[in-house]
């Protein structure tokens, strides 16, 4: 069944996704942050979105939308417009992964994409420490059975399938 991003339901489907390749993740060693998702509307007339993610060991043990990041102490905020996240998502799902220009790496390096926040400095060495964790676990989304974009340029919602295996 499809999902939508951006949504609650999206980030914990990615989650249990997780859950069930603990093998993927072990070989990357413990993987603990807490992470903030904020995606911003691609114009003036939509609001933008809160998420958290947290991970301890080789689960993501919250995924959930949020008011603000206050009552987590996120570690870092990895921030972009809807259509940047769509395009990196469709990319990973056209590829079984995203390929370099997709990539977390590279779409936080300059902040042209998505923007790294933090406000200690064990934040941004934290986003590099579990980079590969990262992506792996947004690679996730390959695997889900379809994904549903609300809003962006792309009319009110679009659902893609999963790609053929």
């Amino acid at each position: 069944m499809p999902v939508t991003f951006p949504s609650e339901p999206f980030f914990q489907a990615l989650a249990a996704a997780m859950a069930g390749a603990h093998d993927r993740f072990r070989g990357l060693g413990f993987f603990d942050a807490t992470i903030g998702i904020r995606v911003l509307p691609d114009d003036e007339s939509g609001a933008e979105r809160l998420f958290v993610l947290a991970f301890e060991v080789f689960e993501c043990t919250l995924a959930e939308e949020a008011p603000n990041f206050t009552p987590f102490r996120v570690d870092f905020v990895l921030e972009g417009k809807a259509s940047v996240w769509r395009e990196m998502f469709e990319n990973i799902r056209q590829n079984g992964g995203a390929d370099v220009a997709h990539s977390i790496n590279t779409l936080t390096h300059f902040g042209e994409q998505l923007t790294l926040r933090y406000d200690d400095p064990d934040g941004h060495d934290k986003l590099y420490r579990f980079a590969e964790s990262i992506q792996q676990f947004f690679d996730l989304a390959a695997t889900l059975d379809g994904i549903t974009y609300d809003g962006g340029p792309w009319g009110a919602s679009s659902t893609h399938a999963a790609p053929a295996a």
